[in-house]
């Protein structure tokens, strides 16, 4: 294991500027709640189509967390190689064992949307089909591009820990409210859209589980599906709270004109943050750089303050940009404040989850980044859907 002062994972650039321009690509996220609020029409056609929509973002997060967070400490700490075609055999394993954690959301995720709006069961095979399509169609895009925007970030000399989260899951978010809004328009709007979802569901399947007899060998294929599953399904479920409270505020939404527009973008930057926090945490602590030290203490706050600085200049924009389009001074009351209130929390439970995980003798990265940020979506979630019945 490396010491302390081995630890100098390619950082070339300040960490502020690095996750300030890491944090920019999270604006981006500003596409998909532009498309949401332009296809909101679709996204209510369904009593259970709303409800989804947050669950989806969180757990494609999730599992994009989970590859970013290994392709981090993995291409710091030597066991994956920075290359498609000369990676190790831990890399292939964990991006097989990520198409299975899809499989396990989608169930999961039809089954709650099911009980969660009181959908008559006859509709839950659609649903199932809808949600594996969706996870197909987004997995398709995000996987590669994650893993070629960490390759490309380490081979530049940048960090990945800073970079490479906000980035990939901003790709995530985009193409998976694409994704969202193309299978819900085929299912809803054009004809034999039904069939193509099942046929696209099926084929995942089946591709799955032949990745699954590939990889079956693999230690490390076991290791992350076992410890990986356990925090998808704690993701998933927690996630729904966020789908009962958009749920819940259906009818309203369509009064707060600028607030759906920038939503993707306030809890997918603040996940970004704290992935960035939690990866560079966990980074630490295998090369053993985690000690109960002053300086190592101070080193940690001055990475926190260094976060929420970059984290303001974009909430500040997000509530002017919500502001423009109603002219409403809460729209941009709404950005700073969920804000100030959830990041200490966030930030505090990020730390002690990677000490606790890495103490059982479980890999933090498999639960750092996931549980962080579905928490984050949810109480970000929770507190602009209070925010917009109070005002």
């Amino acid at each position: 294991m490396m010491n302390s002062e081995e630890v100098k994972p390619n950082r070339q650039h300040s960490f502020f500027v690095q996750s300030t321009f890491a944090l920019g690509f999270s604006a981006g996220r500003l596409i998909a709640g532009g498309l949401l609020e332009h296809y909101l029409g679709v996204a209510l056609f369904k009593s259970w189509a709303i409800a989804i929509y947050p669950v989806v973002l969180t757990t494609r997060g999730a599992l994009n967390g989970i590859l970013a967070a290994r392709l981090s400490t993995g291409l710091n700490i030597g066991l994956i190689k920075p290359s498609f075609r000369g990676s190790t055999g831990c890399y292939h394993a964990i991006v097989s064992s990520l198409m299975a954690l899809s499989m396990i959301v989608s169930l999961i995720l039809s089954v709650i949307a099911l009980l969660l709006t009181g959908t008559p069961i006859s509709e839950f095979p659609l649903i199932l089909a809808i949600c594996i399509s969706i996870q197909a169609l987004t997995l398709l895009l995000t996987e590669p591009l994650t893993s070629a925007a960490g390759f490309l970030a380490f081979k530049k000399g940048l960090d990945p820990d800073a970079m490479l989260y906000p980035i990939s899951s901003t790709i995530a978010d985009i193409w998976a409210t694409s994704s969202y809004i193309i299978v819900l328009s085929l299912v809803f709007f054009f004809p034999g859209g039904v069939l193509l979802t099942y046929i696209i569901a099926i084929a995942t399947i089946i591709v799955t589980v032949i990745f699954a007899f590939i990889s079956r060998r693999e230690a490390e294929y076991w290791r992350t599906l076992e410890e990986s599953s356990l925090t998808i399904i704690l993701v998933t479920f927690i996630s729904t709270l966020s789908g009962y409270a958009l749920f819940g505020i259906r009818s309203k939404i369509g009064e707060f004109p600028g607030v759906l527009l920038v939503y993707p973008a306030l809890i997918g930057t603040l996940g970004d943050i704290v992935a960035i926090f939690g990866s560079l945490s966990t980074t630490r602590i295998f090369l053993g750089a985690v000690e109960r030290k002053l300086s190592r203490v101070l080193a940690q706050v001055r990475d926190i303050i260094q976060l929420w600085l970059s984290a303001m200049i974009y909430f500040t924009m997000y509530g002017l940009i919500a502001y423009f389009f109603s002219r409403e001074i809460s729209r941009l009351l709404i950005s700073l404040i969920s804000f100030n209130m959830v990041f200490p929390v966030v930030i505090t439970l990020a730390s002690i989850v990677a000490i606790l995980t890495f103490k059982r003798g479980w890999n933090p990265d498999n639960f750092v980044i996931p549980i962080e940020t579905t928490l984050t979506d949810v109480i970000m979630t929770v507190s602009i859907a209070l925010l917009i019945t109070i005002l």
